[in-house]
């Protein structure tokens, strides 16, 4: 398993910290380094690669999994974290419009969107079974739709200005 988080920070593949504290990743260098780790660990299958940087990237993508929030579940995981108003507001808008599951759909025909252990389950289970080279059924892939979840916000009120 490879994290894009760590490769950027292991060898420094960001230009700058924008005001909200996000790094400014140089992806086409990120591209090239995750391509070079790949063929000198001879990881021709079975890898996988973590996190939000996925669908930015372009390698060649077997499946994508993109693992989606409850809004008030984010809202409360990175205020524990301190995160500024402006960068909750972000991710926020990010999880309600799907922008990485689109993005993965883009790239990859096989991409599912999760939510919950049961939908977990379905796809590592998949997975597993791929890997091991037998016949699998493929999980429903579906779109995972947060505008409830938002209006919900919107019309509660917000101190994240949505």
């Amino acid at each position: 398993m490879i994290e894009l988080n760590d490769i950027v920070d292991r060898f420094k593949l960001f230009s700058d910290v924008d005001k909200l504290g996000s790094k400014i990743v140089r992806l086409k260098e990120l591209e090239a380094k995750m391509a070079e780790i790949i063929k000198e660990k001879g990881m021709s299958r079975n890898i996988i690669v973590v996190g939000h940087l996925v669908p930015e990237i372009k390698l060649k993508y077997d499946l994508i999994v993109v693992v989606r929030a409850n809004l008030k579940g984010l809202i409360s995981r990175m205020e524990r974290r301190n995160y500024q108003k402006e960068k909750i507001r972000e991710n926020l808008v990010s999880e309600s419009i799907d922008y990485c599951g689109v993005k993965s759909s883009e790239m990859c025909a096989e991409t599912y969107e999760i939510e919950n252990e049961e939908e977990r389950r379905k796809v590592l289970n998949y997975i597993k079974e791929r890997s091991a080279g037998k016949s699998a059924n493929k999980p429903e892939a579906k779109e995972i739709s947060k505008m409830d979840e938002l209006l919900e916000l919107v019309t509660e009120g917000n101190r994240y200005g949505l």
